[in-house]
This record gives C-alpha cells, structure tokens and sequence, in this order.
C-alpha cells in the first residue's frame, strides 16, 4: 500500500515483566506517506476494544496526547498514579500493540484533575511518565521542566514537525465559574489577567524558536483545547491572553495552514479559524478511547459540524505528493465519522 524506506532505524521493544510493550518511535526513518493515530483518555481499568480497529490502520505512529491513565493523587507517594501505570502496563501488554508511540500527559497523568503548576508532586509524576514509556536517559526531558518536546520526520523528503506542549507544569490557576453548571460557565471562566500563564517563559521561548523554522507540515499537540470558545470547561480561552499569543504567533509563522490536535474533552470535533494574516488554523480533537458518556451538545462558535461523543481516535495522513493532511476522526469501529483536509 505504501512504501516505507527506513535509514538505520531501530525499533526498541520493551516486553520484560517490568515495563510495557512499547514500541519508541525511530526517528531516522523517510516516508513516502505517513499514517499516525491519535487520541486520549484511555482509562486503564475499562475495556479497550477501540484498538481492535486502531490496531487494523496500518499506522506508522500513534500519539497519546493526555490521560494516558486515570491516577488522580493527593498523597506524596503517588499510590494511585503507580497502581494506574502498573495496570495499564498489563493492558498494553495484552494489547500487543505493534506501532511506535510518543506520548504528552493531561491532567490525570499529571496527578490531579485540572491540576496545574501548583500540584505538589509533579516531578515525581514526570518521573512515572517518563520511566512508563520509556523515555531514553539522554533525551532533553529528563534534564529540563516540564515535558515538551518536539519530532521531524521526513515524509518524501518534505518535512514534518510536531510539536507537543506541556500544558500543565507552568499553568496558572484556573479561575471558577461564578455560575457553575450554567451552560458556558460550566466550571471555569476567562480570566482576564494578561500575566497569566500556560507554558511559562521557557517554553513560550522554546516555542517561537520552533515556529520560525521552516517546514512543509506543521502539528502541533495541546492536551486540552485552543481554539473552541463558548463552554466553560478547561481550555486556553481560560486564559484568552495566552491563547491570542498562540493564534498571533502562528500567524507569523511561514506556514498558511496549521494543524492542532487536543483531547481531554470526553467528544470528538473539528474547529478552525482565520488568523489576522488570512491563514487557517484548525484543530481536531479526539476524545475518548474508552471513557465516553452521555452530555449534551454545546456552543461552539468556531466549530465545523458537531462533536461526537461516543468512543473515537483520530487518524492523519500526510501526503507529500498532494502537499495535504486529512484528518479523521473515526468511532469504535474505525469508520469516519468526521473529516479535514489541511493543505499548505
């Protein structure tokens, strides 16, 4: 279906009784179309038939991109994140799953529902995150805080770079609603201090040093939502300051169109908008593997169609030949429920 040239790639296997069956991503590896799966919230003791279909796509790389695992702790020694880990370890295994991986954390690998950087034990939870998924010993999040980091692949030679944001180890407090349960004030409202922050001053740096570069296909993978405005639960428009810094310093990227993908939110759906310039961010999430339930639709000004709640993973093919990305999200049984096509 499509050929695959691989330049001194390993695969590193992990399968010992210790560790989970993961497969880290190689990174010198060319592509002449590229296939990567996404999604989030994957509660660790909750069937996972999802990746019955997942399993069928043929992907060259799958992205976890939050709640990994459900491990919400209070106390210092991290009990219930390392039983959730130890549990999703025997999953995994089971799973047998035979495509690489590369991995940001939410909230509830982070250690504490819409935690941010006041949580107490963060760094012995970026220690579980890491030694879970086998993180090498030299790479750069082992040295620096927080956890983002960022990947080039070559795809027909043409570049593709993702980016993952940590969005949880520099974030400020989240600012209650003043009408909880109200529908767009459903827990959170906008906060309209403008010293406010998500990524905190190094990564915001890291991160404007990443956009200025050039490539063909930009991703990048922010655990809880960018773009949607108009309900109130956790999102950059938490923090709408920090949010219009984002979408301006996209716009003076050099690419017309920029994709996002996030998770988090127990829904599928497809968001875009225009920036000040004319280019076109849009983002996709997808969420959940395996904790959906029943909630109504919400306000949604900036969204394509509506959300999907049931079960879904989101799948991106990056095509060099027509220069685009299709998105999809698909259900449980990986039929397309919903769909983008990005092109620069």
């Amino acid at each position: 279906m499509k050929s695959i040239l691989f330049i001194n790639m390993f695969f590193f296997l992990v399968s010992c009784s210790n560790k989970p069956r993961v497969i880290i991503s190689p990174k010198m590896k060319n592509y002449d179309q590229m296939k990567i799966g996404f999604g989030s919230c994957l509660k660790q003791d909750k069937p996972m038939p999802i990746f019955n279909s997942i399993k069928k796509e043929d992907l060259d790389l799958f992205l976890m991109i939050g709640d990994n695992v459900y491990g919400d702790s209070e106390g210092e020694d991290l009990k219930e994140l390392k039983l959730a880990y130890k549990a999703q370890r025997k999953n995994f295994q089971k799973l047998d799953l035979d495509f690489p991986f590369e991995t940001i954390w939410d909230d509830h690998d982070y250690g504490m529902n819409d935690a941010g950087a006041d949580y107490p034990h963060k760094e012995n939870s970026k220690d579980l995150f890491l030694n879970f998924w086998d993180i090498s010993p030299d790479d750069v999040r082992r040295f620096r805080e927080g956890l983002y980091f960022d990947l080039m692949y070559k795809v027909n030679n043409k570049g593709l770079q993702i980016i993952f944001l940590d969005t949880r180890t520099f974030r400020d407090s989240l600012m209650p609603s003043d009408k909880i349960g109200e529908k767009g004030k459903e827990r959170y409202i906008p906060n309209p201090d403008s010293s406010l922050t998500i990524l905190g001053t190094d990564q915001w740096d890291w991160l404007e040093k990443k956009l200025i570069q050039k490539v063909d296909f930009r991703i990048i993978v922010s655990s809880i939502q960018v773009l949607p405005i108009g309900h109130g639960w956790e999102s950059w428009d938490n923090f709408p300051y920090q949010r219009k810094k984002l979408i301006k310093m996209i716009d003076k990227a050099s690419l017309d169109q920029t994709l996002f993908i996030s998770g988090d939110r127990h829904r599928g759906g497809i968001y875009k908008v225009k920036t000040n310039s004319g280019k076109i961010i849009s983002e996709v999430t997808s969420s959940s593997l395996n904790a959906s339930f029943l909630n109504e639709e919400e306000y949604g000004p900036l969204r394509v169609g509506k959300t999907f709640i049931e079960e879904n993973y989101g799948v991106i093919i990056v095509d060099s030949k027509n220069n685009d990305m299709f998105v999809g999200i698909k259900n449980i049984n990986g039929e397309i429920v919903r769909n983008v096509t990005i092109s620069n």
